[in-house]
């Protein structure tokens, strides 16, 4: 029991299985920034070299005064994931998969919630992985993954598992992983994105089980380098990302021919030490702006910035404050499509909660803001931050809300955001909620396309409860 409670973490609700040196785990749980590729936070193998988690996620949520075109003005859902994990491997070579059940009760025919929250009985991981140390010399490693698995790549607002939402992004495919030497690290993937099932909006309410199906109409790959230790202990990283997908009967698309050049240099957080994480994304191919049939591929030229600077405080309290400011570009009239596309990125960290609320994404954004964060003792934590919003162009859209004319103005509004974390029993139990209030701005009151419910404010309130065994 002793060894089997050892091998067990609470890991992102998600449950993934234990990870080689080269794979990116989630954050886990405790992780105040949520950010992927925290490999002191992975799953422990027992002696036997087999790890199981099961962990069970119940979440209720509330919104009013939300202003989405076709969707209810409020709502109110109840969401429940489950997950069960296993992997086996006391040598090189390790097999592994997880399912993952993803619901929501509730829901009226208006409800925002859809497939990125709901995927009942899924089996979004089923591989086979090979670890070689030395096989690149002394100190360097080999690692390959094939099959179903999740991917977490960089700073994760590319390509990630994202924690918060109800449901994870998988991969069907091919990873490859090199480590010259302990400070430099390169990742090879070539996956097919598995799609969620079913499509039909109100089987998807009903949580009706569709298994998830991929397929090379739509095709991933790339390459992401890391080097540790560079300019007084920072992390710096580059990459390059392909993604390319065609219509399919019955599955039409944006027909996405595009790439990324991504560029990043992070200094993570320390006791009386100064933090920061600057992250700049090029996208460039050709898209159509909807899926719409008629609809013709355009030029794309679109970017993306991060930057954020802070500082902790080395008192019991361990308070980081920080500044930040993100960047995304929207489209604008003419004969190129300059809408960002934030891929399969996760949004909680930096934009805010996802599920019914949703209102801040990673494009057509330019918000600067102030966070602050409390860790005063492992079982507690928490956030808060504030960014006034405006848009980098007002002829495109924001929270669902276009004004093609532009007349309605380019400031979005207000939000305030936080989190709140305790840990009933640690890495067993833990009691959770987030609140976002988003004071709408002169673009969301005067657009046409919004719903007109005479409510100056959006206004969201989340609780959950995670049990790991």
């Amino acid at each position: 029991m002793t060894r089997l409670r050892t091998a067990l973490l609470a890991l992102s609700g998600t449950l993934l299985p234990a990870t080689a040196w080269a794979q990116s785990p989630p954050a886990s749980p405790a992780s105040s920034t949520e950010k992927p590729g925290k490999e002191e936070t992975a799953p422990k193998q027992d002696e036997t070299g087999l790890i199981l988690s099961l962990a069970s996620r119940a979440r209720y949520e509330t919104v009013s005064g939300r202003r989405r075109p076709g969707y209810a003005t409020s709502e109110d859902a109840f969401l429940l994931r489950t997950g069960l994990a296993i992997e086996y491997g006391p040598g090189p070579l390790a097999i592994g998969g997880e399912l993952i059940d993803s619901r929501a009760y509730g829901l009226d025919r208006r409800s925002y919630i859809g497939r990125d929250d709901i995927n009942a009985v899924e089996l979004p991981q089923l591989y086979v992985k090979l670890k070689l140390d030395g096989a690149l010399g002394p100190g360097g490693k080999i690692a390959a993954e094939a099959g179903r698995f999740l991917l977490n790549l960089g700073s994760g607002r590319l390509i990630a598992t994202d924690e918060y939402r109800n449901t994870v992004n998988g991969f069907t495919g091919l990873r490859v992983d090199l480590e010259p030497d302990a400070d430099t690290e390169f990742a090879f993937f070539y996956v097919l994105p598995q799609e969620h099932l079913p499509s039909d909006a109100d089987d998807v309410r009903r949580n009706k089980v569709v298994l998830d199906r991929e397929s090379f109409d739509r095709v991933l790959f790339g390459l992401h380098a890391q080097r540790k230790k560079l300019l007084g202990g920072a992390t710096g990283e580059l990459a390059y990302y392909r993604l390319s997908e065609r219509d399919a009967p019955g599955h039409p698309t944006a027909d996405r021919r595009l790439h990324y050049l991504d560029m990043r240099l992070a200094r993570d957080p320390k006791p009386g030490t100064v933090d920061y994480d600057v992250e700049a994304v090029y996208q460039f191919g050709r898209a159509s702006s909807g899926t719409e049939p008629g609809k013709s591929p355009a030029r794309v030229s679109a970017g993306f910035a991060h930057g954020a600077v802070g500082y902790s405080f080395d008192t019991p309290l361990k308070l980081r404050l920080g500044l930040f400011y993100d960047y995304a570009s929207g489209d604008r009239p003419g004969g190129s499509f300059g809408r960002f596309d934030t891929l399969f990125g996760s949004r909680r960290d930096d934009l805010g909660p996802s599920g019914s609320y949703a209102m801040v994404a990673r494009e057509n954004i330019s918000a600067p803001g102030v966070r602050a964060e409390v860790k005063p003792g492992k079982r507690c934590e928490g956030l808060l931050d504030y960014r006034p919003i405006w848009l980098t162009s007002r002829y495109d859209r924001f929270a669902g809300i276009v004004d093609a004319s532009g007349h309605s103005g380019s400031f979005a509004g207000h939000q305030v955001e936080g989190r709140v974390r305790y840990w009933l029993i640690p890495e067993h139990i833990r009691l959770e909620s987030n609140f976002a209030l988003l004071a709408k701005g002169e673009f969301m009151k005067n657009a046409s396309t919004a719903t007109v419910n005479g409510s100056s404010t959006v206004r969201f309130l989340e609780a959950n409860i995670q049990v790991t065994f």
